[in-house]
Order: structure tokens, then sequence, then C-alpha cells
């Protein structure tokens, strides 16, 4: 992180109103600043394998405290790796100080703060590393409407996406290891009741390093303004009624020296595996998967597992929500079976776009549920016992594919909500759009 300072230390000795106050103690450190431009939370990974003790100064606690004063914090405690710290601040320039730091290492720390606004839904982040080969993301939208907002202005689209958002690791045969960010989308144009699947990868090893050569899928590389090169690729429009359900899946594995990434969904009709993405890197790979836990990728990226409601893409970053009632499921692949995944909290961290914080989430039935009324970032669960998603059927198990089985008992548990949905399935394939953008960066 930032600023390496050999100076002093935290002790917390009190209260300072809403703040507490942290006494000096001689020391190294390293800081990054925080900015909050209106009332929200900051989150903090521990991803080093050493316990450390953190404090979020505000910006003149941190000054007062640098001239050897006592200063004032938002937090002061000690974290370690796999905690997930959340603190609600108002707005305002922040200081997070993390330490002690031997002399010559660096901090590991994953923080981001979040102001009014942000993704929603489920993130999946075990304190111990979990690789899995596939992950589901269950959806069910019985109300949305929402206004696209984009900060200083600008066209927008009015609608929202729902992202499956997944951390592929490849290991390669010289040792290194590689991130690839990638994303299952269901972009919804809530207003002319149209939606389309959209993937995108990104780069999650280098930030400037480009890999137009190494992915080769349906899609292309595109460039934007707030993001570096991209693959991206997405489906035609069709028209939606609600409720809205269906599947988004992602799938991982490794075969003759590249990784392959197929992306699918499920509306009704079947599993469509819409884009099948080859990752062949300088290296040949001999392991890939899906990474969740406590983990920052070199762009600086937490290694989580997302199903998150979000702003529509890169150009309509942002959306207001009128009208919410969406619920959403989050599912791993364990060897031969499905499970929930494993400690989930009611935001995400890795996607730029985001929805209006006048929601609430419940946890219903092993599904997070969001509705309109008063935010508050939370962990949701550490495990969802398995009885909470519907049972296998043993000779249904026999008869077809994993994939198919899964979608058959999610929407067999909403066949209610889907015989009362009039769209028509999407058939396979499908063309890109023209206003393809991405639905993340950093």
């Amino acid at each position: 992180m930032g600023l390496r300072l050999v100076l002093l230390l935290l002790l917390s000795v009190g209260l300072l109103s809403a703040f507490i106050t942290v006494s000096p103690m001689p020391g190294t450190f390293d800081v990054a600043y925080i900015y909050v431009s209106g009332p929200g939370f900051v989150v903090v990974v521990g991803v080093d394998d050493e316990p450390r003790n953190v404090t979020l100064f505000t910006e003149d606690g941190y000054k007062t405290w640098m001239k050897n004063n006592p200063g004032s914090a938002a937090y002061n405690g000690v974290i370690r790796k796999g905690d997930v710290l959340i603190i609600d601040v108002p707005p305002g320039i922040y200081v997070l100080a993390v330490y002690p730091i031997p002399i010559g290492a660096e901090a590991k720390m994953y923080a981001k703060s979040y102001s009014g606004w942000a993704p929603v839904g489920v993130m999946s982040l075990p304190r111990e590393p979990l690789a899995t080969s596939a992950a589901v993301g269950y959806f069910e939208v019985r109300s949305l409407k929402a206004r696209g907002f984009k900060p200083g202005g600008g066209d927008v689209v009015n609608g929202t996406s729902i992202q499956l958002n997944a951390m592929v690791a490849l290991e390669l045969a010289d040792g290194q290891r590689q991130y690839y960010f990638v994303q299952n989308a269901l972009s919804l144009h809530t207003d002319a009741e149209k939606y389309k699947f959209v993937v995108n990868i990104f780069n999650g090893t280098s930030k400037s390093g480009s890999f137009t050569g190494v992915v080769r899928g349906n899609g292309k590389f595109y460039w934007h303004v707030s993001a570096p090169s991209f693959y991206g690729y997405a489906t035609r429009e069709k028209r939606y009624s609600l409720p809205f359900s269906g599947l988004l899946l992602i799938n991982v594995s490794a075969a003759g020296g590249e990784a392959r990434v197929d992306f699918g969904y499920n509306v009704g009709g079947g599993v469509v595996w819409y884009d099948s993405v080859a990752i062949k890197p300088y290296a040949p790979v001999v392991r890939a998967y899906i990474l969740a836990g406590p983990l920052v990728t070199p762009f600086h990226a937490a290694a989580s597992l997302e199903l998150v409601l979000c702003g529509l893409d890169a150009d309509s970053p942002r959306a207001v929500l009128d009208e919410v009632d969406v619920r959403l499921a989050l599912l791993v692949r364990d060897g031969a079976r499905w499970r929930p995944a494993p400690r989930i909290f009611n935001f995400g961290l890795n996607t730029a776009e985001k929805v209006s914080l006048n929601v609430e989430t419940q946890l219903v039935n092993g599904m997070v549920l969001i509705t309109k009324g008063t935010y508050k970032p939370q962990l949701l669960a550490e495990d969802l016992p398995e009885t909470e998603i519907p049972p296998s059927n043993a000779s249904a198990k026999a008869q077809i594919d994993d994939y198919l089985l899964l979608a058959a008992l999610i929407l067999l548990a909403f066949a209610a909500a889907y015989r009362r949905r009039k769209s028509r399935p999407l058939g396979r394939g499908g063309r890109l759009s023209a206003g393809l953008t991405p639905t993340w960066c950093l």
C-alpha cells in the first residue's frame, strides 16, 4: 500500500464523539488514503499471513497523530487473514494505517469504499481458499425499474445488470500463476423490457499487459476509457416479461496446455452455452479453476465470487432503483455435487457498476431477497445448510448432465413463477452488440 513511514503506531484509548482516539507508539506502518463522498462504508479484507493492527483515521486525526499526538479514528483493531471489516463512515477523507510492517516488507491488505452506491446481492469470500470448477447463479426478478446514472453526466440507458463475477486462476507449467477476471452478466433494459447476456474477461494479473493473442472465443477485444483492453461478447437482445427467472453458469477446465472457460444460461429452455473461451498463455496450463478466498491479485482485485445486482455497464455504471424485488442464490461445484457458496456477504467488491442503496437484503430459504428499504452491509451467513437447496433426484441424476439437473431442480422449485412468464427462451448463439461496453473495471 501507499506510503511507508518509520514513525508511530496506535493504541485505542477512548472515544471522541462518534470516533475513537488513538495514541502514538513507535514502529513502522503503511497507509492508504480513502475518499468517501457521502454516507457510506469501508470494507477491509485481511490477506496477510500475519495478524496486523489496522486503524482508519480521519484525515485530521491522521495529521494530528503524525505530530505525535492522539488522533481521531473511525476504527482501530486487529485484522487476521480472512477477516472482513465493514466500517460505517460519514463523508470525508480517511487514512487506513496498517502495522507493524517489518523493514523491507510490504503490507498486504485490500480496502474499498462505497458512498451511497454499491453492487448488492451475494458475495462469497471464504476464510480458506476455495477452488472450484464451476459456479451457478440463480436469479428471479419479480419487479424491477431502474434509472441509469453516470457521475459527471452524459447519455445513459435505464437498466441494470445481474453479474456472475469470478476470478479464474491458471497454474502454469513453469510454476507461475495467472488470474483472469470473468463475468457472465444478464443485461436488463428495464424501460424496453429487453435482455441479453454478456461475457467480459479482463487480465487480472497485470493492468498494462496485453492478452489479445491469449484469449479466443466468439467475441473480440475492446478498449474503454475506464478499463484496459478486455475481451467481450454479447447475445442478441430479446424481450422479457416479469417474473423473469433463470441461471447464469461459468465452467472452467484445462486440457492440452490451455484453459477453457464456458459461459452459459438457462431461462427455461435448457442450458445454452453461448460462449466458450480458450486461454493459452506463454506456458502450458496445468490447472485452471475459479478461486475465492483471502487473496489480492497483482491487479489489486479481490478473489471473490459474486452474484450481484449492479448498474447496466461502463457507459451507464449506476442505476437508481425505483422498484425492486429480486432474489439471488449462488452455488459452487464440489466434486460431483453442488452446494451453496460459503461465507456470503450482501455486497460485491470486483465491479465498478453499482445500484442506489435504497434497498434492504434478507436471507430467505438460502436466497438473498433484495427489496426497497434501508441498506446495511453485512455478513449474511458463514455457511448455508445444503437442505435449503432443493434435494437431488437419484433417478434423474443418472440420466441428465449435472448442469441440467441443477437447472431442473431450481426451476421446478419456482415453477409457478415460470408458468407466469410469457417471454420465449433464447436460441443458441448470438450476435455481438455494437454498443458493448465493459461491466467491470478498477
